[in-house]
C-alpha cells in the first residue's frame, strides 16, 4: 500500500472511531483526548489479533520497530504493508469495542 493510501486509511480509521463513538458530540477540547484513549484500546485489541498472523521474519521486524521507539504512523505503515486486511481488522475491532462498551453502559444505567 503506498503512502497516500496508508494516510487515507488512517484518516478513515480516525473518522470511523469518531462516528462509532459520537466523539463529535463532545466539546472540541475533549475530542482529541477521547480519540486517543479509544484508539489505544482498539489498537491493543487489533494487536492481539494480528501478531499471531505475522510470519517469523515480520515479527522480528515488528520487534525491531518497537525497540527503536518508532512513531504510530510508521507502525501503521508496517501493518498496512504486512497484514493484507489490516483496515478490516481495525474496523471489526472498533465495532466490537463499541458493542462491548454499550453493553457495559446499559448494565450501569
Amino acid at each position: 500500500m503506498d503512502t497516500t493510501n496508508v494516510k487515507q486509511a488512517q484518516i478513515e480509521i480516525r473518522e470511523n472511531i469518531i462516528t462509532l463513538f459520537g466523539i463529535d458530540k463532545l466539546p472540541e477540547n475533549e475530542q482529541e483526548d477521547a480519540i486517543n484513549r479509544i484508539g489505544k484500546i482498539i489498537f491493543q485489541n487489533v494487536l492481539i489479533r494480528i501478531l499471531p498472523l505475522l510470519k517469523e521474519e515480520d515479527l522480528k521486524k515488528y520487534e525491531n520497530l518497537i525497540e527503536n521507539n518508532i512513531g504510530a504512523d510508521e507502525l501503521m505503515d508496517f501493518f498496512f504493508e504486512t497484514i493484507p486486511n489490516f483496515i478490516q481488522i481495525v474496523a471489526e475491532e472498533s465495532e466490537n469495542f463499541r458493542k462491548e462498551s454499550a453493553e457495559v453502559l446499559s448494565k450501569i444505567k
